[in-house]
Order: C-alpha cells, then structure tokens, then sequence
C-alpha cells in the first residue's frame, strides 16, 4: 500500500523536481555516479548537473542529454552514463515572458526575481534567444583519489561568446536549501547549432524568450553507495 501511494503522489504532482545526491557532497568531493542518464530521463526532459568523475557539465534540453568536453564543445552521450549530482524536471507547465536588453547577469537575476511569485519557491528557467556575451565553464573529468571541488576546479577552462543565438537551462532555488542544492540561480547554456555549452558565469541579454516553471515539490534520491555512507560531507 505504502508503495501504490508514493507512486501516484509523485505521478500526480505537477511540476516536481527530482535531485540526486546534495551540492555539499559533491563539493566534498563525491564525483562517484550514482545513477544512470536513463533513471533520469524517467524523472523529466529538462534539468543540469555533472557526470561520474566530474567529467564536463551534464544539459538535459528536450530529453537529450549534452555534455561539455574541456575545449567547451558539446556532444550527445550516452544514455548509459552515470552522474553524482543532478536536478531534474518535467518542463511542461509555464509562464512565458519577452526580455530584451539585460546587460548583466546580475541584472538578469533582478529581473527574473520580479517575474516569480515567492523566493520561497522552486523555479525552471527556459530561455531562448539572441545573447550579447555568454561566458562559460566547465569542470574537467577528475581522477581518483578524488580532489574536493574548491581544488578541482583551480584551473577550470573559461569560454567567452559574443553575438550568439542559443538556449538557457537551468533552476533558482531558495535560500534554505543551502547546502542541499545551490540557493539562486543556476543556469547552463547551449549554443543553438549545439556545438558549444557549459556552466554560465555571466550574460548578457539582447532579446530572448523566457518560459517560466514553478515548481512545487521537491524530491531529493540520497546516493546509496559506500563514498557516501563513509564520506565527511562539509558545510
């Protein structure tokens, strides 16, 4: 009985957003994958996150996964790939809003803050469009013994973009999820002939189309793996 509920609670939430694992694990240093891209495609077709090893930046757009290689190109991969850390989501249920001329990232985030309802709440951000300067970047595969984020990504390659058409993925998360997930913005980015991607770390808007999820329950799947069980997770 415990069972038939969980799965018609989740199959009849709208909107819901399924993580693996916790963004404090991950900056500790847990790159081990804990389940497959083809889990994840069971639980959405939108979401961002990073693969087994911390091997590039993981974009799901339209139900296909894509990955940065370290020179910030992307490719489809496999449907078997494993992942440490990931947020995904059903993208299906919207608001949809025209912006133009944004000119920071810092910017950007003002003007998504007025379009959402509460900080208090879970957000999908689909954006496509016309972008000024997109810079990007990418964490690059890591071998065992695993180094903690802060030292991994030293020397993290850093792509810059003028004049580019592509799409925005990505989530705002609020504040007391610290530790758990990362509290604001998040976004990846995907150059529209999907050639180029990564982590954005600043932008610029020219004129887009955003499309706006909110998102109303949040699950979270912890690893079931012996790197977790054992591991000091640090704050």
């Amino acid at each position: 009985i415990t069972s038939e509920v969980t799965v018609m609670d989740e199959l009849d939430t709208p909107n819901h957003i399924y993580q693996i694992s916790t963004i404090n694990a991950l900056v500790s240093g847990l790159y081990d994958g804990c389940v497959s891209l083809s889990k994840l495609l069971q639980k959405g077709n939108f979401g961002i996150g990073t693969f087994k090893g911390l091997d590039g930046e993981l974009t799901l757009l339209d139900g296909i996964f894509y990955r940065t290689r370290p020179d910030g190109t992307i490719y489809v991969c496999s449907k078997n790939d494993f992942v440490p850390f990931a947020v995904i989501t059903e993208f299906e249920n919207y608001d949809i809003h025209d912006i133009h001329d944004l000119n920071s990232y810092h910017d950007i985030q003002e003007k998504f803050d007025s379009l959402i309802e509460s900080t208090n709440v879970f957000y999908a951000f689909y954006i496509e469009g016309k972008f000024n300067y997109v810079r990007t970047r990418t964490v690059v595969k890591q071998e065992m013994p695993y180094k903690p984020m802060a030292e991994a990504v030293k020397n993290q390659p850093i792509f810059e973009y003028k004049d580019i058409d592509g799409y925005i993925v990505g989530f705002r998360c609020p504040s007391f999820i610290k530790g758990i997930n990362v509290p604001g913005y998040h976004f990846h980015f995907v150059s529209k002939d999907k050639k180029f991607g990564g982590h954005i770390s600043e932008l610029s808007i020219k004129n887009a189309t955003a499309f706006v999820q909110n998102c109303s329950c949040f699950r979270m799947e912890i690893p079931e793996n012996e790197s977790f069980y054992n591991m000091e997770v640090k704050d």
